[in-house]
């Protein structure tokens, strides 16, 4: 019987190129010495050269295939979202998209922003903003094996909405995998 191969869960080329975005702003893409690699950093670097914006060109050359792109400029921008908070599943986003759209019915604020409030107050979101993890994959693996407490309390999955106020501790044991991050953090 063949070992079953495990699923890396890590950015790949494939993925990159079309989005035309470091989505993650890695220097560490721009490093990398492959040929396949140097058609993307082209494009990044060319982005960063890019001093001024020609807004007649852009519309003009948009205009044309307008109705061919929409689809597949909507599908970027969600596969883009998703990356940048960890590869957040289909479901994951539809969920946080629902529940900001009932919570701007309500009238408290625009829809946008609270979308945004959401996705930044998940548990996993907040422990690789706060750097205690280096990517989100090790921040979900941290609350997944339950090292992870908020309010002195287990919390198993990940996407738990933090309120003002939350305290999250860790377990004694998981120090060794959290100090070296916050140590690459400090300037």
């Amino acid at each position: 019987m063949l070992p079953i191969k495990k699923r890396h869960n890590k950015l790949l080329y494939k993925k990159l190129l079309p989005l035309r975005k470091n989505t993650k702003n890695k220097s560490k893409l721009l490093r990398f010495r492959k040929k396949k690699w140097q058609k993307f950093q082209n494009l990044i670097m060319k982005q960063k050269r890019q001093k001024f914006f020609d807004p007649v060109a852009y519309f003009l050359s948009t205009f044309k295939n307008f109705f061919s792109r929409k689809f597949k400029y909507n599908l970027q921008n969600k596969q883009r979202l998703s990356f940048f908070y960890g590869k957040l599943r289909k479901k994951s986003l539809k969920k946080v998209v629902n529940f900001a759209l009932k919570e701007f019915k309500g009238g408290n604020s625009h829809a946008t922003a609270l979308f945004v409030e959401k996705l930044e107050s998940r548990l996993d979101t907040a422990l690789y903003r706060t750097y205690f993890s280096d990517s989100f994959n090790h921040a979900r693996q941290l609350i997944l094996h339950k090292k992870v407490y908020v309010n002195n309390r287990i919390v198993p999955y990940n996407s738990y909405l933090l309120k003002k106020g939350d305290l999250i501790t860790l377990n004694e044991k998981s120090f060794h995998l959290v100090v070296p991050n916050i140590m690459k953090s400090k300037p």
